[in-house]
């Protein structure tokens, strides 16, 4: 089904892996025993569908600022309305400025990414915010796709939850491939006319990002 609908707005699947958009995918999505526990989140879509038409980089923040797998959890704590990513057993250990370090740092081509939700590194709108006791009072970001998402505004980013809703991927996909598509120089005029035969919600969306790339610098 994607690739018919990237055929639809013009685009073909790469033969070679080099030509591909680079979409960046937190670590335990393919199936990396990265967490905490020394689990993994293999996801079916990322690995089944997306890997297929993109290439994948995959990407721990946790393990990146050098946390050992297993370790003790990590969470994201309101202090006085600044949120820190501290030890849940030892609050004393700060990895806020270390993970959003990660984000800052990783300047790989990338014309999407998927984080995991509710991370304290990786979610995205999804992760629990707990007060000083512990407790979870809110949802926010975890602060690497907070970061990452704040120096890439106009990147195409989803957690992995957003993605099983069929829609949401196809959307997902066209503004990956779009994206890839602009960052090469393409012209922006031919897809806006392609995604006239996309149906209703997808066609407004693409159009609507394609807006977007229009006025960012490249």
């Amino acid at each position: 089904m994607l690739p018919d609908l990237l055929r639809q707005m013009g685009f073909d699947v790469p033969r070679r892996d080099a030509d591909r958009p680079s979409v960046g995918v937190s670590a335990c999505l393919m199936g990396e025993p990265v967490r905490h526990d020394g689990g993994h989140r293999r996801h079916g879509l990322v690995l089944d569908q997306l890997a297929p038409l993109v290439r994948l980089a995959r990407v721990c923040p946790e393990v990146g600022i050098g946390l050992p797998v297993p370790r003790p959890p990590i969470q994201v704590v309101d202090l006085n309305g600044e949120h820190r990513v501290r030890g849940v057993a030892h609050p004393e250990r700060d990895v806020t400025e270390a993970l959003r370090d990660q984000a800052r740092h990783l300047d790989a081509p990338l014309s999407g990414f998927v984080f995991k939700s509710r991370s304290p590194s990786c979610g995205l709108g999804t992760t629990p915010v707990h007060d000083r006791q512990g407790v979870p009072r809110s949802l926010g970001d975890g602060a690497f796709a907070e970061a990452f998402t704040r120096r890439h505004p106009g990147l195409p980013v989803a957690n992995d939850t957003d993605l099983d809703d069929a829609l949401f991927a196809r959307a997902f996909v066209l503004r990956v491939f779009c994206h890839h598509h602009w960052r090469a120089g393409g012209a922006l005029d031919p897809l806006r006319q392609r995604s006239a035969a996309l149906g209703e919600p997808l066609r407004s969306g693409t159009r609507r990002f394609l807006d977007r790339l229009a006025g960012a610098p490249p």
